[in-house]
C-alpha cells in the first residue's frame, strides 16, 4: 500500500493546489446536489428523493422534465450490490456486459446510449463534480473515466440523465450524466459497519487458434473482501458531521491473479448559519494500489454556500479541487511506465429565482482548469512528457416554464470557451407535459460536443498500445453530436407502479477513430488518431418499477440499441441489441427474511470494426438471500451466476460462479 510522505504531499500535492488557490477558498464549503434533498409522499417510493442533476434545480423524480433514472439506496440493498457498475445495470440504457463484478477489473467497454463512457460520451460526476482516476475505477489509460469510482456503501443515490447535456455540463455529457450522491450527514446520532467475502473461479478460455488456456489456478477460487464504518452526529444544534471509512480488495480475472486494494476515507461537515444560509465542507482521500502494476491516488476538497436572500431567490457558490496521482508498471514494463498527475479545479456561482408553479429561472457561470503532469518511458526507452494546463470558463442560462400546471418548457444554452478549441455554442430544449395525473410525456433535443482526450491530442512521440503504436494529432478537432429523446410515464395501481417508454438517438460529426497509418515505428505497426467518422446511436428502452405489497416489489428493464458507422455502415463495436433485466424481490417481514433474484439476457455484439468477430448472447442468473439477525443486523448470501456462464466469450477470461457473504450492523 502506498501511502504519500509528507513531503511528497508538500511538493506534488500542496504545490499543485498552491497555484489554483482561488478555487480552495471561493466557497470552503461541501453541500452539493445532496444538500438539497427533500422527502415528499409518492406512490412507488412512498418516500421520494428530490433529484437535481438535470435542471440543476429540485424536483421530484415524477415532476423533472428531463428523463431521470434514481437509483436509491434502498434499491442498492435490495441488489446487494459490490460495485457501481453492478448497480447500473439496471438502468435501461446503460451497457457493462461485457465486464465482470469483482473490484479493480476494468470498465472502459461501459456505454450508455451505445456510446463509450470510458472515452468521454457520458459525464461521471461525483457529488456533481468531474473525476479522473482510471485504475481505481476501472477506466482505460491515464485519459480514462471508470464507473466503480467510489465504494457502494458511501452512496445515497444515483441520478443518471439521459440525452445531452452539455447545456449545464459542458464538454463530455454528450448522452447523458451520471451523478454518484454520497450519504448525507444525519440527523441524529448514527453509525453502522460491515463486511463481505467472496470467492470466485475464473473460467478457462478458448484461443483464437483454437488451443484453450487455463487460468494459472485453474479449479481453484479467488479471493474478494470489503468493509466500511461510518459514523455521523450532531456537533451543535445547527452543525453536523459525517465519516467514512472503506475497503475493497480482490484478486482480478487475468490469467495470474493479481490482488488490488483500495482504501477510501470520506469526512463532511454542515453548518446552517441561519434559515437562509448553510454551507459545508468535504475531503475525501482514496489509496488504491494493485500487485506490481499500479499506484493511484486521489484527494479532493470542495465546498458550497447555499444563500437565499429573499423568498424564490437563491444563490449557490461551489469549488473543488481534485488531484490524481499514479504511478502505472515500471521502468521497462511492456506496456509502458506512466507516472504523474492530474487535476480538476472548478468554481461555479449559480442564481436562480423561482416564482412556485410558475417559472424558474437559473444563470450560471464556471471556471474549470484540469492540469495534465506527467511522464511515460516506452518499452525502448522513447519518453513522452505531458505538460498542459486547460482552461474552460463557461455562462450559462436556463428557464423553466410551467404553463396550466400541465406543460412545462426547459430552454437554455450554454457558452463555453476552451482554451484549445475555442468557443462552443450548446443550446437544448426538454419539454413535459401531464396529460393525466397519472401519465406524463418527455421530450427533449440539445447539442453537445465533446474535446479529444489527452492520448488524443498531447504526446509529443508515438506511445506503445498492445502490439502497436499510437500518435498523438494535435489537429483534432472536437466531437459534435444532435441528442433526441422522447418517452412516457405512466403510474400504475394508486402509484405502486411506474411504467417509462423512451426513445433515443445521437448523430455524431467528427467522431476520433484510430486509423492505420501503413508505416512501422520500432518494427510494430503505427496508428494515429483521426477526425474521419460519422456516427449514430438510437434505441429504445422499457422500465418498470413495482412495489404490489409491502413484501413484494420487481423492477424490469430493456434496451433495443442500433448503431451505424455512417463511412463504413458497419455497425459500432460492443453494442448488443437488446439487453433484458429482471428483478423480483420479496422479504417476510414476520421472519425477517427476503431475498431476490437478478435475471439478464444479453444478444450478440460485434467485437471489430468489419463486424466479422462477436461475443455471442447469454444469460445470467444471480441469487441473494438474506436474514435479518434483529432491527440494526443482517446477513447476506449472495450467489452470482449459478449457471456458470461464460457470458458469450469464450476468448477471454471471465468471472464464472461467484460467492459473497455480508454482515452489515448498524449503531
Amino acid at each position: 500500500m502506498f501511502f504519500p510522505s509528507a513531503n511528497y504531499l508538500k511538493t506534488r500535492f500542496l504545490k499543485k493546489w498552491r497555484r489554483n488557490f482561488i478555487f480552495l477558498f471561493i466557497p470552503m464549503l461541501f453541500l452539493t446536489s445532496n444538500s438539497i434533498a427533500k422527502e415528499i409522499n409518492t406512490g412507488v417510493n412512498k418516500i421520494e428523493t428530490m433529484v437535481v442533476t438535470a435542471t440543476k434545480t429540485p424536483h421530484t423524480q415524477k415532476d423533472v422534465p428531463i428523463q431521470t433514472y434514481l437509483i436509491t439506496k434502498e434499491d442498492i440493498q435490495k441488489m446487494n450490490a459490490q460495485n457501481i457498475m453492478e448497480v447500473l445495470r439496471h438502468i435501461p440504457g446503460i451497457d457493462v456486459s461485457v465486464h465482470d463484478d469483482i473490484f479493480g477489473t476494468y470498465t472502459w467497454r461501459a456505454k450508455l446510449q451505445g456510446l463509450s463512457i470510458n472515452d468521454g460520451y457520458a459525464l461521471v460526476l461525483v457529488d456533481g463534480q468531474r473525476v479522473m482516476g482510471c485504475g481505481q475505477s476501472g477506466g482505460m489509460g491515464e485519459y480514462g473515466i471508470g464507473l466503480n469510482q467510489i465504494p457502494v456503501n458511501m452512496i445515497e443515490r444515483i441520478e443518471v440523465v439521459q440525452g445531452p447535456a452539455s447545456v449545464l455540463y459542458g464538454s463530455d455529457a454528450v448522452t447523458g450524466v451520471i451523478n454518484i450522491i454520497t450519504k448525507q450527514i444525519p440527523k441524529k446520532p448514527e453509525g453502522g459497519a460491515g463486511a463481505s467475502y467472496g470467492w470466485y473461479k475464473i473460467r478457462k478460455r478458448k484461443k483464437s487458434d483454437g488451443t484453450v488456456q487455463k487460468p494459472s489456478d485453474y479449479g481453484h477460487y479467488r479471493n474478494m473482501s470489503q468493509g466500511y464504518v461510518y459514523y455521523g452526529d450532531k456537533l451543535f444544534k445547527n452543525y453536523g458531521y459525517l465519516l467514512d471509512y472503506s475497503y475493497e480488495d480482490a484478486e482480478d480475472v487475468r490469467q495470474d491473479p493479481i490482488r488490488s486494494y483500495r482504501h477510501y476515507f470520506m469526512s463532511k461537515f454542515h453548518g446552517n448559519i441561519n434559515e437562509n444560509l448553510n454551507f459545508g465542507l468535504k475531503w475525501e482521500l482514496s489509496d488504491y494500489s494493485k500487485t506490481d502494476n499500479r499506484d493511484e491516488n486521489t484527494y479532493r476538497l470542495s465546498g458550497v454556500v447555499n444563500f437565499k436572500p429573499f423568498q424564490g431567490h437563491s444563490i449557490t457558490i461551489k469549488g473543488y479541487t481534485y488531484l490524481w496521482d499514479f504511478v502505472h508498471g515500471y521502468p521497462g514494463y511492456a506496456y509502458g511506465y506512466k507516472n504523474g498527475d492530474i487535476g480538476y479545479n472548478q468554481g461555479e456561482l449559480q442564481y436562480s429565482w423561482s416564482i412556485p408553479e410558475f417559472n424558474t429561472l437559473t444563470i450560471g457561470g464556471e471556471l474549470q482548469t484540469q492540469n495534465i503532469d506527467y511522464s511515460i518511458e516506452n518499452p525502448d526507452n522513447s519518453h513522452i512528457k505531458v505538460n498542459k494546463d486547460i482552461r474552460t470558463s463557461s455562462c450559462y442560462v436556463q428557464d423553466e416554464l410551467i404553463m396550466l400546471k400541465k406543460l412545462t418548457i426547459a430552454g437554455g444554452v450554454r457558452l463555453d470557451h476552451h482554451s484549445v478549441f475555442g468557443s462552443e455554442v450548446n443550446p437544448k430544449v426538454g419539454i413535459m407535459y401531464r396529460l393525466t395525473p397519472t401519465t406524463t410525456l418527455r421530450g427533449s433535443v440539445g447539442r453537445a460536443f465533446k474535446s479529444p482526450t489527452i492520448r488524443q491530442l498531447y504526446y509529443n512521440a508515438p506511445y506503445k498500445h498492445g502490439s502497436y503504436y499510437i500518435q498523438s494529432n494535435p489537429n483534432l478537432d472536437p466531437e459534435k453530436s444532435i441528442g433526441y429523446t422522447v418517452g412516457v410515464e405512466q403510474y400504475l395501481f394508486n402509484g405502486n407502479t411506474v411504467v417509462n417508454i423512451n426513445g433515443f438517438r445521437n448523430d455524431v460529426d467528427n467522431m476520433v477513430i484510430r486509423e492505420d497509418t501503413g508505416r512501422t515505428y520500432n518494427s510494430l505497426p503505427l496508428k494515429i488518431y483521426k477526425n474521419v467518422e460519422k456516427a449514430w446511436t438510437q434505441g429504445i428502452e422499457f422500465s418498470l418499477k413495482s412495489n404490489l405489497t409491502q413484501e413484494f416489489s420487481i423492477s424490469m428493464s430493456y434496451t433495443y440499441t442500433d448503431s451505424k458507422n455512417k463511412d463504413t455502415g458497419k455497425e459500432l463495436t460492443y453494442i448488443p441489441h437488446h439487453q433484458i433485466d429482471i428483478a423480483p424481490y420479496y422479504e417476510v417481514k414476520k421472519f425477517g427474511i427476503g431475498g431476490g433474484i437478478d435475471y439478464s439476457y444479453v444478444s450478440k455484439q460485434y467485437t471489430n470494426t468489419d463486424n466479422t468477430k462477436q461475443i455471442d448472447s447469454y444469460n445470467l442468473v444471480d441469487l441473494n438471500i438474506f436474514k435479518r439477525l434483529s432491527k440494526k443486523a443482517k446477513i447476506t448470501f449472495q450467489a452470482d451466476n449459478i449457471f456458470d456462464s461464460d457470458k458469450g466469450d469464450e476468448g477471454n477470461f471471465r468471472v464464472g460462479r461467484a460467492f459473497i457473504v455480508k454482515l452489515d450492523v448498524k449503531f
